[in-house]
Order: C-alpha cells, then structure tokens, then sequence
C-alpha cells in the first residue's frame, strides 16, 4: 500500500500527458496494496504520465476532505479491500484541490475515485467513460434515504442576526462575508448556492463567486474543514460545509442533528485544522440533503472484469462488516470516511441515471 500526493502545479505540470495516458496507457487494471513500488516506479504525485506508472497498479484518487492524515487508516482498509479482491497494488493519490481530482479521474491518471456528486458530474461531463459505481446506502440498506447534508452556518454568537421568528434563516445573509468549500462542492457549493439564488431570485450562482456582487466578500476553504474553519476563526459571517466531513471534531450542543437552529461546538481535543478553533460554536441556518457521494471508475482505463469484481466485493457483507472501512459512530476515536448507522449499512450499486438531479441543479446539464 502506498500514498502519494498530487498538486495542482504538479498536476498542470503533467496534463498534455495525463489526457493522453487516460486513453492510451493506462489500462492499469485492478491494483492491490503490496509492500511498495516495483523498482523504478514513478511516484504518481510526480506529475508524469500514468503510462509510466506499473501495469499492476490501480490509483484511487481522493477529494481534499477525505484526503487528511487523520483518514489515513480509513483510505488504507480502502485499499486493502481490492488487495483481497485483486490480490495487487494500490495506490492512494491524496490531493487539495478538487479539481485535480476530477481531472485525474477524467484522464485516467487514476482508475478509480471518490468523488461528491458534483464532483463525479463534472468528471462525467469532462469524460463520459468516468461511470458511477456505488455508494454508501441508508440505514436500511437501501437508496432511498442515500444522504448527508449540506448546511449553511454562523457563528453562535452572530445568530439573532439571522432570525426568523421563533427559527433561522438565510434572508440576511445578502452583504456579508461568506465561505464555500469549493466551485465543484456538491454541498460546500452547488446545493447551498442553489439555495441562495431560490430565495433571493438571482440570474445565476455566477453572483456569488465573487466579492462585491451579492456577498462583500467570497472566500473558498478547498475543503469543507477548511469552510468551516474560515467561519469558526471569524474570517467569514457565514459558511457552506456538510456534516459527514466535520462533524467527527464537533459536539451536538443543542437542537437535532441537521436541523435548523442545531448548535455544534469544537471539541476541546480536535485535531487540525480546528485546534486553533477549540470551543466555538456555531449554528445551521438551512440545510439541505444531499445524494450520498460515489466510488466511481474511469471505465476506459480499467478491465471490466476488475472493475466488476471490485464492485461486487465492495457491495458485499464482508466490506459492510469491516469496521475499518464502516466505522462504529459511537467509538469517537475511530476516524472513519464512512459510519455503521445501523447492522444494514453497506455499501449499494448505483448508476450515472441515479445523479441525474446534481444535474438539473441551477438548471446545469
């Protein structure tokens, strides 16, 4: 098993010959993790093409949220899992921009990737071999409550600002500051901006990308901990970040778990980057449920035969029993990507139909 870390300067170092290996040499087939590299390997943050990558190996790219040194051990039971299926090498490519993680994907420098649905949409749109696979299911083990939620926050001691009535809301929020986690954030940006545009009745999101429009300043965390940070430090008045990428550092202090008017606080012990945040509070002043997120595969850069094989282990008992990979919610020291919810919690199958409604989000296509 090995890690290695991609940047956008490496990745735009590396471009003209990423788009060529997606469709010419890198049909890596299904990896596993092994001890390291085969002599000579290519580290695949290097910025090269992955056609110089070993033919053994199957890269798996991750979005900055996932892609911290907490989760470490969470993408690893990943990677171990399709060693038990493929019986080869994996290779976990961590990032801190979402876009080079969907251009990853999209080019075939990595085969395989967990993207939110935005994200997969745009790798979609980019490359229509990127094909969704599967995802986390509800606590019934079905599709049907398949979500997390995106939430819009303020800081507790700022929220009589945003009353209304006996609840919240985010009709005084035109002028202040403001933090999306990133322009490809299905939560952290398309859904809440989706929402603001419904209730202020804008052309477009176009108006709040930018400071000086409809919010005195814009600012972007590149992560949803990195949004919530940028409102816990008072950098902005108001934040977009979801629940299932922060809420293992904060506490439920008051109200229902994504809930309107639901105040959290930071643990006293969070790890980075909300150590210098320790204590604050804040409080959701809407929320809106979101599809859960895919694994998805560049179907042009990957065997059908392992690509079938690695969906059908993940959708089996074995992985839904590995608490490595399904992580006990009541255990806080277990830092998992995905949580047991209830003894039905897997993983399910689902297809590129299935985020057709990201799609008409905003009246994209």
């Amino acid at each position: 098993m090995r890690e290695s870390f991609l940047s956008r300067r490496q990745f735009v170092a590396g471009a003209a010959a990423l788009t060529m290996a997606g469709v010419c040499g890198a049909l890596a087939g299904c990896t596993a993790s092994g001890s390291g590299a085969p002599a000579g390997a290519s580290a695949s943050g290097s910025g090269t093409s992955s056609s110089t990558a070993p033919s053994d190996v199957l890269t798996m790219v991750w979005l900055p949220d996932n892609s911290s040194a907490d989760l470490s051990a969470a993408r690893e039971a990943m990677g171990k899992a399709i060693t038990a299926v493929c019986g080869r090498e994996v290779e976990l490519l961590t990032t801190t921009d979402y876009n080079v993680a969907i251009e990853a994907i999209a080019s075939g420098k990595a085969q395989m990737a967990y993207l939110g649905a935005e994200g997969y949409v745009q790798a979609n749109k980019k490359n229509p071999m990127v094909l969704a696979a599967f995802t986390n299911s509800d606590e019934e083990g079905g599709l049907d409550g398949a979500c997390y939620y995106s939430r819009i926050s303020v800081l507790a001691e700022n929220a009589d600002q945003y009353k209304d009535g006996d609840s919240y809301s985010i009709k005084n929020i035109r002028g202040k500051s403001f933090s999306f986690v990133s322009a490809t954030s299905t939560s952290g940006f398309k859904v809440p901006s989706n929402d603001i545009v419904s209730e202020f009745g804008l052309e477009s999101s176009d108006e709040l990308l930018e400071g000086g429009a409809f919010f005195s300043e814009v600012l972007f965390g590149n992560s949803h901990q990195g949004s919530a940070v940028n409102l816990l430090s008072g950098d902005a008045d108001a934040a977009a970040f979801d629940d299932v990428d922060v809420d293992m550092y904060f506490d439920l202090v008051s109200g229902d778990a994504n809930s309107v008017g639901a105040v959290y606080q930071v643990r006293t012990d969070a790890e980075a980057p909300f150590d210098t945040v320790r204590g604050k509070q804040f409080v959701i002043i809407a929320v809106t449920p979101v599809l859960n997120a895919p694994v998805c595969f560049n179907e042009e850069a990957i065997s059908e035969e392992d690509r079938k094989k690695i969906v059908e282990y993940f959708c089996s008992d074995a992985v839904a029993d590995d608490p490595q990979i399904f992580v006990d919610p009541e255990d806080e020291g277990a830092k998992g990507i995905f949580e047991k919810a209830s003894e039905k919690t897997c993983f399910v199958e689902v297809d590129d139909a299935w985020y057709e409604p990201v799609r008409k989000l905003n009246g994209a296509e």
